[in-house]
Order: C-alpha cells, then structure tokens, then sequence
C-alpha cells in the first residue's frame, strides 16, 4: 500500500513537492479533488510510471514514496502491481476500437491449476527474460569496446596509411582486414615509419639508364664500335702514329728544339700560304735557299703524320669530353628507399670514370708529345684499360634505376604492399583484445541462446518455448466469449442501448453496431467502451486485484448526465476489492457522488481520505502544485458554490500576481452561478446588464471577469493585484445586496 509521497521534483507542475509534515497517510480508499490545469492527469501518469521506476520525458525526475513494502525512489520499480485509468490509458485503446482489442483472460474455479501453471511460466519467463536481457546488455558493451578497437586501430591505420583520419578507412574495413588476416607481424618503429613515408609518396616519374650509347669510328678499319671498343682501337693507333717518322732533310736546329720547330712551322705555313714573300717578324724578304731548307724539312710526309696525329687527339678530346660529360639523376628523384644506395653507386662511377678519363688523357698526352717528334718513330708501353670494373660500377646505378623504374610502373602495388604492413601491424596490435572479445561475445551469445531456445541437458526451458506454453495454456483458459458477453451486458446498461456489442474475434474482440464493425463512435461511446474495457480488465488473470492497485482519472469525460451515474456505479463494483484505490476527478457532480459513497464507507471498516489538488504560481514562469486535505466546504456541502464563495471571502492580497492569478476564474464562476439564479439574459454580459445594481461596479465586474479569465499572448498585467482585491468586493456587495437573506446563510456555513 502506497503510504505517502515524501518528494516529487520535476514533474510538471511538481516541480519540487514535499508531504508536509503532519499529513496523514492515504488509506484503502481515497479520493483527490482537483480543478483542471491542477496536475490531477499528471499525478496519474506518475502512477502509471511506478511500476517502471521511471518517467518518459523526464529524465530529470525524482521522488521517493513510502509504502507498506519499503521506500521507493527513481530507477527502482514498484512492487506491487497497478492499474490506471486516465487520457492516455483511453487514448491508447480508443486507437484500437477501430480494429482488434486485446483479449481479457477471466479465470473460472475449474482452470485455477492451469492458472498456477501458467503464473509459474510466466515467473520464469521473467526470469530468463531478465537474465538474457542482462546478458544482452553485456553483449553490447563487450560489442561496443571491440567495435572501439576497431575503430581505433582504424583511425591509426589511416593516418600512418594516409596521412589523415578523415580518409575513407573505416572500422567496418578494420573489421574485414582481421578476418582475412593469414599472419600476424608488428613492425618495428623504423619499418612502421618507412611504410608510413611510401604511403605518402607520390608516384615518382621513370628515369633514363646511364650509359655511353654513342657509337664512335674505329680509327683502324672505320667500322662503327661502342666507346670502349674504339677506345682500344685508338690505344692501337696511337701506337702505330708513335712508331712512324717523317721522311725530311730535317734541320738539325729545329729537330733539337721542337718548341722553335712548332713556331717556324706555322711561320712556314703562313708565309706559304699569303701572298709575299716578306717575313712579318723581321720585315725582309726570306732567301730562297732558306725557304727550300724549310720546305725540305716540312714535307709532304710529315704534313700527313701530322694530319693524323691530329686527328686523332680530336677524337680523343670527344671520348674524353663525352665520359666527363655523362650524368647522373638528383638522388631526390629516387624512390626514398633505394636514394642511399643510389648515392653510393653513383660515387663508385664517378671513380671508374676518372680512370677513364685519366687513361683517354694518357693516350691524348703521348699524341700531343709526337706533335713535335714527328721525324722520329719511338714505341711506348700502354696498359690494356680493363672495362670491367667500369660496367660493374655502371651496372650498379642502372639496377637501382630499373628497380626504381620498377616500382613506378608498378607504384599502386607498391602502395598496396605498403599498407598491407600498416594494416597488419596494428590490426597484429589489438589481436590478443580482439581474441578476448571474441571469447566473451561466443560466451554471452551461448547465455543468449539457452536463454531463448533452452537447453534439455541443463532441463532449462527457453523463452521461445515458455511463451508457446503459456499462450497454449492461455488459450485452454481463456473465455473471451463469456467476457464479451459480460461486457455487452455492462455497454447495454451503460448506454441504455443494446446496438453496441463486444464480439469475440481471434483472440480478442471487435466492437460491433447492429452485426457490423463499428464505425464513427461518439466520444460518449469510446469513452463507455475504454471504462469498461479497463473495468473487465481488473479481474483478469494477470491483475490480482486483491493485491492490487487501481487509480481511475475522471472516467466520465464525454459522458452525458445520464451515463455519470452508471460510470459511478461501475467504478463502484471495479474497484470495491482493490488492495487500494486512488479517485481522482475535476467534476464536482461526480465528487459529490463520490463523497457520499466514501461517507457511507464504515470507518472502522475501511480507511479513507479526502484530498484536494492546490496549484499557484511560485514564480513568473513556474507553477507548483501541493496535495492538500480537502477543504470542509466541499466535503461537507453540496454546492460548490458555497467553497467558492468562501475563497473569495477569504482572500487577502499578499502583493504578488502570484496570489491574484487564479482568482478571475474564481470570481467568474461565482459571478455566473449567482446570475443565472438572480437575473435574465442569454450571456454573462446581459445577465449583469438586466441585474439592477449600480452600472460602475457592473462594468468592473464584467470586464475583470471577462478578460482575465481567459489565456492571453498579452504577459501578465501588474493591474492584476489591485483589480482582484477590488472587484472581489464588488462582487461579494452585489450579492449581499440582490439577495442579503441567501448571502447570509451562505456565510453562516461557511463560518460553521
């Protein structure tokens, strides 16, 4: 039994509620009285929400209830089962009065053995339900953190692989990699950082082989050879051009010096060559004996060894010039990896090639010596030049260029390979994680299965199973016909007419008008139809009302005046042998049926309380709603004319909007109560118009009354405070003015 509300905070309108202190305890039966807009339909969902532990959309609520079984608060469901009716107990069903509604179980003596068969399932059923669910939600979590495993190794892959996470890597690739995963390796630093580096390479362009593929004379037979074919033909030729002497009268002075003989000579070929015969130097004219001696030793012969020599010393400048002159691609145009090794070979060519040129410069020098020795034939001893060493320096730097030409033409594979490795180490890095996980997911996914398909070894039912059974054994039980039946009867003397009838369909029922499916109900009908609905409901199997309890908001909504008494008398049977019951209602005609009845209620028999829903403006923006005794006015009385009149008299100004807010309801119900008993009219206005009275205070009262008693855009007037307290009196003077006799005794009441 639920005791008392200790606390409710943000919950609508109880925003931050407490029991006061001297409240006394809610009994078997109790009744709360609430005007609309005073959290009545709110404190009825709060109810609904108990056996929850929680509240839909307010994830910020809390509370704490005192019951016969213990404290209760937020996130701890209640124990004891609950039944309410209230708007959205009638929304949701009115949704199904169109189609099928759900079948109502009664329970017979002769089926109480498949009753506690079908109770016993149902307790395990919960049970297993509980339990897979708990192994479900373990299932995600151990799911969730390998998934972030993944994502994690994911996010390293991509940026180690692409330089930036925001590439299109993503877990479910991470995923996919593992499990075609053959092998597992982690890289160390160093090869994780050059995987890394050629990831973010760019495809670098092919470069050309270096090589000397020029094809040069053989100076002995003019066939065309590679250079070092010819080379060694031109040691050949230098050879022989040494070994040869010109045939001359030579002139012994010019043959002992050849630095003299070099200059005469072309003296001798200019002189020859210009018209005159008068020497440049010394400006005389050269006897003719010294010009035949010149031509004597300067003769045909040596003009042709000569020729040769030279010649030859030309085509030995171009092998020298064209090995000088071969090159080398920048290191930085190599693929990073082979740029080191690259450097390297390029310092061995460069050394094979100053022995090249070192060996063109020797044959070139020995040439160059035989310029000037041209009238004597002497041998000279040069090394074969062993190109060997040359082609394997060459053959070094062009392996590493085809190599790097190599993975050009093949970059996209190279890139692959290289993520490939990234992708491996740190998929390789969350290994032994993801093997725990994988552990733990096939241990809670075997939990999972028992839970649902049951395991005859262990003699464990599943769920699967249970619910077969108990909708099997609910079916042997189930009497929707005699249900139908009964509620037919109950919507006939609800109604006063028999053309609605509960029909069995299925498992559940239809509501029909004269045999067909009824269509277009009025709000009257669906609300009949849903109070009965929730009336039958009570003595199903699955609601032990004994144990129970029930809280019904307002069950006349729609109802015209006829049916109210009917609704009362329903409610009456539904709820007389709940464990408790909570009554609420804004009507006053059924509250005054409601107090009679509790007042009838032995008091030594059955505990009951009176309650009444007081809401009033906290602040500008908060409204806040206490659970107070109910006044004696309304519990003692009638009319609710008299409690209304006593607010008024009662009411003190304290300053604040606050306090003045809900008196022009107040004042306006009073106003049009007292109208219609004392004057004539077909509207507030002309009834206060045909009152005689004076027209000022009337012209107040009507346009306080009017205006402010209806929802505005305009904010709250500060005007309020004043114009309460003074049309309140107004008010009250009219009355005892029009009708002192009436006003009299009213007052008398309310003083007791």
């Amino acid at each position: 039994m639920i005791e008392h509300f200790d606390k409710i905070e943000n919950l609508g309108v109880f925003a931050n509620y407490s029991r006061p202190a001297d409240m006394a305890p809610f009994e078997k039966f109790n009744l709360i009285y609430g005007l609309n807009g005073s959290g009545k339909t709110t404190l009825s969902r709060f109810f609904a929400d108990l056996n929850a532990g929680k509240a839909a959309g307010f994830d910020q609520l809390k509370y704490k209830i005192k019951t016969s079984e213990g404290e209760f608060k937020q996130g701890v469901p209640y124990t004891r089962a609950l039944r309410v009716f209230n708007t959205e107990y009638v929304e949701a069903n009115i949704g199904q009065i169109d189609g099928q509604l759900n079948p109502i179980y009664v329970i017979g003596e002769e089926n109480k053995t498949l009753a506690a068969e079908i109770e016993a399932d149902e307790k395990n059923l919960a049970a297993l339900k509980e339990r897979e669910g708990e192994k479900k939600s373990e299932l995600r979590k151990v799911e969730l953190a390998r998934g972030k495993l993944f994502s994690a190794a994911a996010k390293e892959i991509g940026e180690a692989g692409f330089g930036t996470a925001a590439r299109n890597y993503n877990k479910t690739k991470a995923i996919n990699a593992y499990d075609k995963l053959d092998s597992r390796c982690i890289l160390s630093n160093e090869d994780l950082a050059l995987a890394s580096s050629s990831m973010k390479q760019d495809a670098k362009p092919e470069l050309q082989l270096v090589e000397l593929s020029k094809l040069y004379r053989n100076p002995l037979n003019g066939d065309e050879a590679t250079f070092f074919d010819a080379l060694e033909a031109y040691k050949g030729r230098t050879i022989e051009l040494l070994a040869k002497s010109a045939v001359s009268n030579a002139i012994k002075r010019l043959s002992e010096r050849p630095d003299i003989a070099r200059w005469v000579e072309e003296g001798q070929v200019f002189h020859t060559q210009k018209v005159g015969e008068v020497c440049e130097y010394c400006q005389q004219k050269v006897p003719q004996k010294r010009q035949d001696e010149l031509a004597a030793h300067f003769n045909k012969s040596d003009r042709d060894l000569k020729e040769k020599i030279t010649a030859a010393l030309l085509d030995l400048e171009g092998f020298r010039e064209d090995i000088q002159g071969i090159g080398f691609e920048n290191k930085d145009l190599i693929y990073p990896e082979l740029s080191e090794e690259y450097a390297v070979r390029i310092e061995d060519v460069l050394q094979e090639r100053d022995r090249v040129v070192n060996y063109v410069s020797t044959l070139i020098d020995a040439l160059t010596g035989k310029l000037t020795r041209r009238n004597e034939g002497y041998g000279v001893e040069l090394n074969v030049f062993d190109r060997e060493q040359w082609s394997g320096a060459l053959g070094g730097v062009n392996s590493l260029i085809l190599q790097h030409n190599s993975e050009t033409k093949a970059f996209q594979k190279r890139i692959d390979n290289a993520f490939s490795k990234i992708e491996e180490h740190f998929l390789s890095k969350i290994h032994r994680d993801v093997v725990a996980a994988n552990s733990a997911i096939e241990s809670l996914s075997a939990d999972i299965k028992e839970c649902t398909e049951g395991d005859s070894t262990k003699a464990i039912t599943g769920t699967r199973d249970l619910e077969i059974r108990i909708s099997e054994s609910r079916a042997k039980l189930a009497n929707t016909h005699q249900a139908a039946v009964q509620m037919s009867k109950d919507l006939s003397s609800f109604l006063g007419r028999n053309d609605l009838k509960f029909e069995p369909e299925g498992d559940g029922y239809r509501i029909m008008r004269f045999g067909r499916a009824a269509k277009r109900l009025s709000e009257g009908e669906k609300t009949a139809i849903t109070f009965l609905y929730f009336a039958m409901g009570l003595r199903a199997s699955d609601f032990d009302i004994s144990e129970g309890i029930v809280v019904i908001d307002d069950p006349i909504s729609s109802l015209d005046s006829s049916s109210v008494y009917q609704a009362f008398s329903f409610l009456k049977n539904a709820v007389k042998d709940a464990h408790q019951v909570f009554l609420l209602t804004h009507n006053f005609e059924f509250l005054k049926l409601l107090l009679n009845w509790f007042q009838n209620i032995p008091p030594k028999k059955k505990g009951k309380t009176y309650w009444m829903l007081h809401c009033a403006h906290s602040s500008e923006t908060q409204r806040e709603t206490t659970i107070q005794p109910l006044d004696s006015i309304l519990k003692d009385n009638k009319s609710e004319f008299t409690y209304l009149l006593k607010v008024l008299i009662e009411f003190e100004s304290d300053g604040t909007i606050a306090t003045s807010y809900p008196m022009p309801n107040t004042v306006r119900k009073v106003l049009e109560t007292f109208l219609e008993q004392h004057s004539t009219g077909a509207s507030l206005y002309q009834l206060l118009n045909n009152l005689e009275y004076d027209d000022t205070k009337k012209a107040a009262l009507y346009k306080y009354s009017n205006d402010l008693s209806h929802p505005t855009l305009s904010g709250l007037d500060p005007a309020l405070i004043g114009e309460t307290q003074t049309n309140i009196k107004h008010l009250l003077e009219m009355i005892e003015h029009i009708a002192p006799v009436h006003y009299k005794a009213l007052r008398d009441t309310i003083a007791g």
